[in-house]
């Protein structure tokens, strides 16, 4: 594929910028320097840019040559290991002064014969290719190293976010075995008890897992998709725990479309599910809130249980992935996530996850969560069962 005009138009300016007009910049305090030097007059100044003006010349295209043949094959000769970075300032530093002299030379067979005609003369030479090297090999060199620096700065932080998200893919791989192991528990309750509800069972997981299998694949889902993937899996817990479990659901509209990381809320109402109904004779209510905060840039999704509680700080027995992957993932998720948690014995738990809205709605997922006709999760009450 052909490189755009812009961007080729643009590097030649740069070029012309690299290359011709940045060395008329820098002739100008020299010219000042050794035109006062021999004279003060015009005629001294005139003179001294000249020379000045071919020294700047030849240094930067002797830079130029070095940036772009010399080091790049020292350091591929140098392979992955580690390359000591005053190696490039020797090399810069040599090729500068040996520009310089050439430009004496140059001066010296065009411009001003005698320039290079005594010892004094290669002198003066010498101390002006050095002050020359210093200040426009000084230079160029920084701006060279700036560049490598802004380079491996680019690359760890790509590295740093890759490994964020195989972070987060870890995190939800964690999820998806955990919730398979306690749905075959589950199926294999039902198969001796009530077979026809095991089948119903195992053909609701078939819809959970499609769903499951195509968030684990993304790092977001919509909101909609999500909380359908939520009704199909608290159809399966019914089957199970029947009038025992009590849901319910409270949506603010129009946030249908909003992203949300895939599989996030499940670990949250399967905790609440676990200890607030499973354990107890008579069950309990597990609600879920999802609202737009004031400021329109955020939401915040509240799931809170009548259980017994815990208390703060003290992980309850057996609760190893649930609340800590989620807490990890909305960390690694950076700004506008956040994590609240509160909790008391006797008083039941609420956890609130606040989560950007980002203004780019997604798409449906494909067929998401298409169940049988025959087969379609109940959606859930709008107040508790009786």
């Amino acid at each position: 594929m052909s490189t755009p005009a812009p961007t080729r138009t643009r590097r030649w300016l740069n070029r012309v910028v690299s290359m011709v007009i940045a060395p008329l910049l820098w002739a100008i305090p020299f010219a000042l320097f050794f035109g006062t030097l021999y004279g003060a007059g015009w005629e001294s100044y005139y003179s001294a840019y000249i020379v000045s003006l071919v020294f700047a010349l030849v240094i930067r295209n002797a830079i130029v040559l070095a940036e772009r043949a010399i080091v790049p094959v020292l350091r591929k000769r140098a392979g992955s290991g580690s390359y000591p970075w005053m190696l490039d300032g020797a090399v810069y530093m040599v090729v500068s002064v040996s520009a310089s002299y050439l430009a004496a030379f140059i001066v010296d067979r065009f411009l001003m014969r005698g320039f290079l005609g005594s010892p004094r003369a290669w002198l003066v030479s010498g101390m002006f290719a050095v002050a020359f090297t210093l200040l426009v090999g000084g230079i160029i060199y920084a701006r060279v190293f700036y560049r490598q620096a802004v380079s491996r700065a680019v690359a760890l932080e790509r590295m740093q976010a890759e490994l964020a998200r195989a972070e987060l893919r870890a995190l939800r791989a964690q999820v998806n075995p955990h919730f398979l192991f306690n749905t075959l528990n589950t199926i294999a309750a039902l198969i001796s008890e009530n077979p026809a509800a095991a089948e119903d069972v195992v053909t609701r997981l078939a819809d959970v897992f499609r769903h499951a299998l195509t968030a684990s694949s993304r790092e977001h889902t919509r909101l909609a998709d999500e909380l359908e993937f939520m009704r199909s899996w608290l159809a399966i817990e019914r089957v199970r725990f029947g009038d025992r479990l009590r849901v319910i659901e409270d949506i603010e509209s129009g946030l249908d479309d909003v992203p949300v990381p895939g599989l996030l809320f499940q670990p949250l109402i399967e905790n609440a599910v676990r200890y607030a109904v499973a354990p107890r004779p008579e069950g309990g209510t597990v609600s879920l809130r999802v609202r737009r905060d004031p400021s329109g840039e955020t939401l915040t999704a509240e799931i809170a249980d009548d259980g017994p509680g815990f208390v703060p700080g003290v992980r309850p027995s057996g609760n190893g992935v649930g609340l800590e992957s989620v807490r990890e993932r909305l960390r690694l998720g950076g700004a506008g996530h956040a994590f609240a948690l509160d909790t008391a014995p006797g008083l039941g738990t609420r956890v609130r996850v606040t989560l950007p809205i980002v203004p780019t709605p997604m798409l449906p997922l494909a067929s998401a969560l298409a169940t049988a006709a025959s087969c379609d999760a109940p959606a859930l009450p709008a107040r508790a069962n009786a």
